[in-house]
């Protein structure tokens, strides 16, 4: 049967529970990094939404648009989520269950497309060089800026050719799909040549840089740890850098995010079975790096920070911070988690609150590649007084403004199903949301979670 993976609470944003979920379980996870043998992407929030290729939802200057459609506008029959857009806007990557998206489905797996926003077309791109599907679950990682990469994580066998075949129960591995030569390449190749037990994954924005996670013990000869680090691969030279902090080898590491050139890579690294660790931003052309979560003073605050999202130029980092020490100055964080941004250049750091609106419980950010925007999740007010489901906002964080992102179709905030933010464009302009939601576009009768781009410029 093909994979559904879990759907989690309705009402709660799925991408960011599952996150946040590692926080109890992520430390002890790490030590068998992606043994877990599906590779299915974080569901976003509960949102429903099916309409055809052309089916939009206008409000002002903004439209909505659902993207995870077949090329002929038929709504996807599985569910699809976690759209990425290119730099340049016109293409989006995706996860979907679904097996009408693209003839010839019939792997029954989760599976790669990617849309062309300009000519409404939709590829399966979690496909071996040859063409074959997958024998096994795959989800989208990052797009290059032009769109021509496609980096994936898969559990399937029969992508690429294997000098070591992993044993039964092994692990998830990271690939390269070229969209203009149809190649695909493994990028996460351990010593032996097996697979790396690889779990997230980013590239920069020409995809010569890429950086995954993998078991230590995969990826070194003699490692200081058999937990999870991050390792950046030079696509150009072949050279693998490992660029978590040797000095706490017992302490896994999760990747965040990389810089569009590269150079800066943000990580996790967590202290295991507790709620501490530190969020730092590693330079690795100087082999320097800066904690992200410190106090006004500049010593470390003893929680994580996650879930970060560096900014293209890997100078800005907005993040969630989960304890209760003050960073900045007179601003006492919830009891839940509280938004920071960072200015690693100036050594400032400033906390996103609730808009005008009101809105409750600000969480898991997503900076604009400029790290002027700030897009993130927050309950609504709705008119009876009570709370609504995770919508997204964004913050103009120059002139302060906040602007309602998730606009159902008669205008306010979404208020069935909750709608999560995957990506934000350049200058803000667009943004990648996903839902179960019926209410971002009209005529969406599939009754499963949807992948869209809000255009709000």
């Amino acid at each position: 049967m093909r994979q559904r993976g879990h759907r989690g609470t309705r009402g709660e944003i799925v991408h960011g529970t599952m996150r946040a979920a590692c926080v109890a379980a992520l430390a002890g996870a790490l030590v068998a990094l992606s043994v877990a043998p599906a590779a299915t992407a974080p569901r976003p929030p509960a949102g429903t939404a099916t309409a055809d290729a052309t089916t939009k939802a206008t409000t002002k200057a903004a439209t909505t648009d659902r993207i995870t459609t077949s090329t002929s506008g038929e709504q996807a029959d599985g569910d699809a989520f976690g759209p990425r857009i290119s730099a340049d806007g016109r293409f989006a990557v995706f996860t979907a269950d679904a097996a009408n998206l693209v003839p010839g489905d019939t792997n029954h797996f989760s599976d790669v497309f990617v849309r062309d926003l300009r000519k409404g077309t939709v590829d399966r791109v979690s496909v071996g060089s040859d063409g074959v599907q997958g024998d096994g679950d795959s989800s989208a990682q990052a797009i290059s800026a032009d769109g021509r990469y496609v980096l994936f994580r898969s559990h399937a066998r029969n992508l690429t050719h294997w000098d070591t075949p992993p044993p039964d129960g092994a692990g998830d591995d990271i690939y390269l799909h070229d969209r203009r030569t149809g190649s695909t390449k493994r990028m996460s190749v351990a010593l032996d040549g097996g697979t790396a037990y690889a779990a997230n994954a980013t590239m920069s924005a020409d995809a010569r840089f890429i950086a995954f996670n993998a078991k230590a013990d995969r990826m070194e000869t003699d490692p200081p740890d058999l937990f999870g680090a991050v390792y950046v691969l030079d696509r150009r030279t072949g050279a693998v850098e490992r660029v978590t902090n040797r000095a706490r080898p017992d302490n896994p590491a999760l990747l965040q995010g990389l810089s569009a050139d590269g150079r800066y890579v943000a990580y996790t690294q967590l202290v295991p079975r507790s709620s501490c660790g530190r969020t730092l931003v590693h330079d690795r052309r100087t082999g320097t790096e800066e904690q992200v979560n410190v106090k006004p003073d500049g010593t470390p605050a003893a929680r994580y920070a996650m879930p970060a999202s560096l900014s293209a130029d890997g100078r800005t980092i907005a993040f969630d911070y989960w304890g209760d020490e003050e960073l900045v100055p007179g601003e006492t964080p919830s009891s839940a988690s509280t938004v920071y941004v960072r200015d690693l250049r100036k050594d400032v750091t400033r906390r996103v609150k609730a808009g005008p609106a009101g809105e409750d419980r600000v969480r898991e950010p997503e900076i604009s590649p400029d790290g002027r925007y700030v897009a993130y999740h927050a309950d609504p007010r709705l008119t009876e007084g009570r709370l609504g489901p995770a919508n997204v906002y964004l913050r103009d964080l120059r002139t302060g403004g906040t602007r309602l992102v998730s606009e159902s179709v008669n205008g306010g905030p979404v208020t069935d199903l909750a709608v999560s933010v995957s990506s934000v464009g350049a200058d803000a302009r667009y943004a990648g949301l996903s839902s179960e939601s019926a209410q971002l576009v009209r005529d969406d009768t599939n009754s499963h979670f949807d992948g869209f781009v809000r255009r709000l410029r």
